[in-house]
């Protein structure tokens, strides 16, 4: 049977992505999420707005307690970066134990370490608890050096983790070729916490799940404005109609835009892209990661790769695309023959992009600026782990049943943190990506 054409995404989103076409998920990820647009005033214990893993964690998390929960979503439910990533569950964050410490301190960072260390693990409980179906696949993660000093800090890191007893590894010559089918790597991290899932279908899952609960889920209802007053928090939305809250949690990260400055500033906007092939030759796909496992390298401005259940290869890097979908296809067609020599014309099908936050520290951070009003920003590039972990964080925060947490809370943004602005980090992006292809 051929596979249907992907066609453009009705988006809520700006710019450059919604002149491209549907990500590759979309196509794989089932049926989408019942939430009709908010067609009337509501009230409820707590509003969350932003409808990917962090929001939907929260509204679950809230709804199972018997908290009257409302999540306002401004697209469709996983819309943003949720549906738009590479799908590589992964602890933590690119930053190793002994930076984590740096960052945080002894005390704050062990909790840091042992959370978000185990927050695949969470996935994983949420995925058979509530009976997901997101081809989940429990091959671990590789995480490739591309030159010596690379392969020397992921030795270093790969220490400081087993010395926490976490399920590390360096693999290197012979062992990483059969691994990854080509020879253009130092060395390689074995990560057997990280997976890979299906976002969407996870998103979608969740969304079922919290509504299941009891939660109430609104699409297409863009939050314009919130205001604190004595009587809690109301939220103006596009469709005309007011939400009144006791307590909100923010959950919009990189798509926070002007809706709190406090919320937005830590951040530096950052594309995120994916090009997929039509499903690969058995040939092909002896020679690409044949034992299947999913991999991101250690570049400045990384490279990924994963096969779906379908054997499309999803390959991808950081940037914004504004020049439609046949650059992308060029830039992956270089990536895979310089990795993988001998290789014939891929055809590709889709071509995507999402857009992620980064900190100037690297580090998430837990924002608090008014009394009733919480969220996280900032994953950096690690977005589904540590987002189901902090959206259940944040539930229970408002619940007042949270342990020690792993951040400190900031009641207000840093500042000077953005001298690095969205266009100029894509021009440096583009230069570097499109240079270390030539090398």
């Amino acid at each position: 049977m051929p596979e249907t054409p992907p066609v453009p995404h009705r988006s809520h989103l700006a710019g450059a992505e919604r002149a491209l076409p549907s990500a590759m998920w979309h196509a794989t990820a089932g049926a989408p999420v019942t939430a009709p647009p908010l067609d009337a005033p509501a009230e409820a214990d707590v509003a969350v707005i932003g409808g990917g893993f962090n929001g939907l964690t929260a509204a679950l998390r809230l709804a199972q307690a018997g908290v009257s929960v409302i999540l306002l979503e401004a697209g469709e439910i996983g819309e943003g970066a949720t549906g738009r990533n590479a799908g590589m569950v992964n602890p933590g964050q690119f930053l190793g134990p002994e930076q984590i410490r740096a960052a945080l301190g002894p005390a704050q960072a062990e909790v840091f370490l042992n959370d978000l260390g185990d927050a695949p693990a969470l996935v994983r409980d949420l995925i058979d608890t509530l009976g997901i179906d997101c081809h989940a696949d429990f091959r671990p993660v590789i995480r490739a050096a591309h030159d010596r000093a690379s392969a020397r800090m992921l030795e270093a890191q790969t220490a400081e983790w087993q010395a926490l007893d976490q399920p590390v590894e360096m693999i290197r010559g012979a062992d990483l070729e059969a691994l990854t089918g080509s020879r253009r790597w130092q060395a390689a991290m074995l990560d057997r916490r990280g997976f890979t899932i299906q976002p969407l279908a996870f998103a979608r899952g969740l969304a079922r799940a919290a509504q299941a609960a009891g939660a109430r889920l609104h699409q297409e209802t863009r939050v314009l404005g919130l205001r604190r007053s004595d009587q809690g928090w109301e939220l103006r939305t596009a469709p005309g109609h007011a939400v009144r809250a006791d307590k909100v949690i923010l959950a919009t990260n990189a798509y926070t835009g002007s809706l709190h400055p406090a919320f937005s500033d830590p951040l530096v906007t950052c594309g995120a892209f994916g090009v997929a092939t039509r499903p690969l030759s058995a040939a092909a796909q002896a020679r690409i990661l044949p034992q299947g496992h999913s991999l991101y390298d250690t570049h400045r401005i990384p490279l990924f790769f994963r096969f779906d259940p379908g054997g499309r290869l999803m390959i991808g890097s950081l940037g914004f695309l504004p020049d439609g979908t046949r650059g992308p296809q060029a830039w992956a067609q270089r990536a895979l023959n310089r990795l993988w020599p001998g290789l014939p014309k891929q055809d590709f099908s889709h071509v995507w992009q999402g857009t992620l936050g980064l900190t100037a520290h690297h580090m998430p951070r837990l924002m608090s600026p008014e009394e009733g009003l919480i969220g996280t920003v900032g994953c950096n590039g690690r977005g589904i782990a540590p987002n189901c972990y902090f959206g259940r964080m944040l539930a229970d925060i408002v619940l007042g049943r949270a342990g020690p947490l792993p951040l400190p809370v900031e009641t207000a943004a840093p500042q000077g943190r953005r001298a690095l602005r969205r266009d100029a980090m894509d021009a440096a992006m583009r230069l570097y990506r499109n240079t270390l292809l030539l090398r």
